[in-house]
């Protein structure tokens, strides 16, 4: 599939950008709401929480200043009566203290714990809605991928970023172990080993590594890829370290690429178009995904009733690739784009400003704030 302008030329996204704005306005549709209520509840709570500390500061004050003024008043008193006076107030002071401290510390705890109940039941309410979104709907963001063989299934871990929005999400990829022959047919790598029938002599060996299994594969999203995998005996590993231009590769602790004679054996042709491969697999291979984690400039997004702040930060991708809809487009009111299928067939798909305005602005003030970023006011 080939997705294009009006005039044909590509979208800066391979994806159906009608389908991808209808949908980011749906969920926005159920999330805002959401969110709204959890920020007037989420107030209520934390002044009542505020109100609490600040009443158990007051209390324990309020006692240092009796007993200060009480030992002040009695400092030089040698009189039987007036010190039994004295020890009398303190223990009452005490025992009132201890007690009213004892149940305004219960009382806070539970507004705690009620606190947390109450976002722990947001986040299992927004995170549905928002993963598809996240699946594949975040434009220009950067993805890094730790994925590991976890009692012989692939799992992994993807940490993404774009314009200050981090998120974090789980990753399956299939229910059994990956070998390399899947990714990328046979591969040899020379190891040095000891032959000879009277006397043992170091010789080059060719390891057939087509049926090791992957055990790891870490890609910071940019240049940086490592990929280990090993026999099923477990008793030997490989590292291969894609860095930039650079490329090295492990056998245990010793660097095949190091070593003049082994490196020399190395089929680099095979080797260097592995790391796309590997890349494609992290992207194309991911059979489930399930968002854990959003972030706004270091700040939980949903803790801190700022999921909002993360759309519209979304949206200004959107924003642009309209807005070139719309200068590169036919109708000036309409955001269209063209389909080309792998068959030769072509089809255009388009949306007007007014049907986004329409959806955005039945969200009040918020919908109408990203229907101005969205570029369809």
């Amino acid at each position: 599939m080939r997705y294009t302008y009006q005039d044909s030329t590509d979208l800066p996204v391979q994806r159906d950008f009608i389908q991808d704005i209808n949908d980011l306005i749906e969920i926005a549709g159920k999330v805002l709401p959401l969110e709204n209520d959890a920020i007037e509840a989420n107030e209520i709570e934390k002044k009542a929480i505020s109100s609490l500390e600040n009443r158990i500061v007051g209390l324990e004050k309020f006692a240092n200043d009796v007993k200060a003024y009480v030992k002040s008043l009695s400092l030089n008193a040698e009189n039987v009566e007036i010190l039994d006076c004295h020890n009398a107030i303190m223990d009452a002071c005490d025992e009132s203290v201890s007690n009213g401290l004892r149940n305004l510390k219960k009382e806070l705890e539970q507004k705690k714990r009620d606190y947390e109940f109450h976002i722990n039941e947001l986040e299992q309410k927004l995170f549905p809605l928002l993963n598809s979104l996240f699946e594949n709907g975040i434009y220009g963001d950067t993805r890094a991928y730790s994925v590991r063989l976890d009692n012989g299934i692939m799992r992994g871990d993807l940490k993404a970023s774009v314009s200050g929005v981090d998120y974090e999400s789980e990753l399956l990829y299939r229910n059994e172990p990956l070998f390399m022959r899947e990714v990328h047919g046979n591969i040899q790598l020379p190891i040095w080993t000891k032959a000879g029938i009277i006397h043992k002599e170091n010789k080059v060996k060719m390891v057939d590594v087509s049926e090791f299994m992957i055990t790891n594969i870490d890609f910071n999203g940019t240049s940086h890829l490592e990929l280990v995998f090993e026999n099923k005996k477990q008793d030997q590993q490989f590292k291969i370290i894609y860095d930039s231009q650079d490329i090295q590769i492990l056998h245990g602790n010793s660097d095949i690429t190091a070593d003049k004679t082994l490196s020399q054996s190395i089929d680099m042709d095979r080797i260097e178009p592995l790391g796309l491969e590997l890349k494609k697999y992290l992207e194309m291979s991911i059979t489930s995904q399930k968002l854990r984690k959003v972030v706004l400039d270091g700040r939980d997004a949903v803790r801190n009733n700022e999921v909002f702040d993360c759309l519209k930060i979304i949206m200004e991708q959107y924003g642009d690739i309209v807005r070139e809809c719309i200068d590169r487009g036919f109708v000036k009111n309409e955001i269209t784009i063209k389909i080309e299928r792998t068959d030769g067939t072509r089809t255009e798909k388009y949306v007007t400003k007014e049907e986004l305005f329409n959806k955005l602005a039945e969200l009040g003030s918020e919908g109408l704030e990203l229907a101005s970023i969205l570029n369809v006011e």
